[in-house]
């Protein structure tokens, strides 16, 4: 009985810091959320023009880098579409699977930057597109790198964009994917 109460104890303190290391946020309104890996922060963001609902992600270690003032890392954001209604998840995988589908994501950042490494991943049961950014203006644009995870479900789009510097990119990839494997995508 005694061990018993011990490993209890040992399982609920392991608990308890794993939880003080992360830190979760989640839009009960749109049902957006992340559940953050241990050395993150996600909390409410503010205002966007491409979203109806951000979460913001910094990394308390400070590991990747950001590159700007804030310390934000990420962007979580979220925005309603009525036209995906009737879109199923079998739909939203063919539409994705095409060329000329992942042509109109490469067209809408090519808007803001050079776009590279285009590929396809899956989340929830979605496929979705992710891309990297080189930014064609703001502050040290050519050493800036964006990191861009999109998926549609029949609730609308939800993107996590995330910059860093080119130097610390290929560090970084990992854990902005492992951030994206705890995103709870309105469905």
């Amino acid at each position: 009985m005694t061990r018993s109460l011990h490993l209890s104890a040992a399982f609920a303190a392991i608990l308890f810091a794993w939880g003080a290391n992360a830190q979760s946020y989640g839009d009960p309104a749109s049902g957006l959320s992340i559940a953050s890996p241990a050395g993150f922060k996600a909390e409410a963001g503010g205002r966007h023009p491409q979203f109806d609902v951000t979460i913001d992600i910094s990394s308390k270690t400070g590991t990747p880098k950001a590159v700007n003032s804030s310390g934000q890392l990420c962007t979580l954001g979220f925005k309603r579409a009525a036209q995906n209604a009737q879109l199923t998840r079998e739909i939203v995988n063919e539409q994705m699977a095409k060329p000329e589908w992942q042509q109109l994501y490469r067209n809408m950042f090519e808007t803001i930057g050079t776009v590279s490494d285009l590929k396809l991943f899956e989340h929830q049961g979605f496929t979705g597109i992710e891309l990297i950014v080189i930014p064609k203006a703001g502050p040290n644009a050519q050493n800036v790198r964006m990191f861009t995870s999109t998926m549609e479900t029949a609730k609308g789009r939800t993107a996590l964009i995330c910059v860093t510097d080119q130097a610390s990119l290929a560090a970084a990839l990992p854990q902005f994917k492992a951030l994206r494997s705890t995103i709870h995508a309105p469905e």
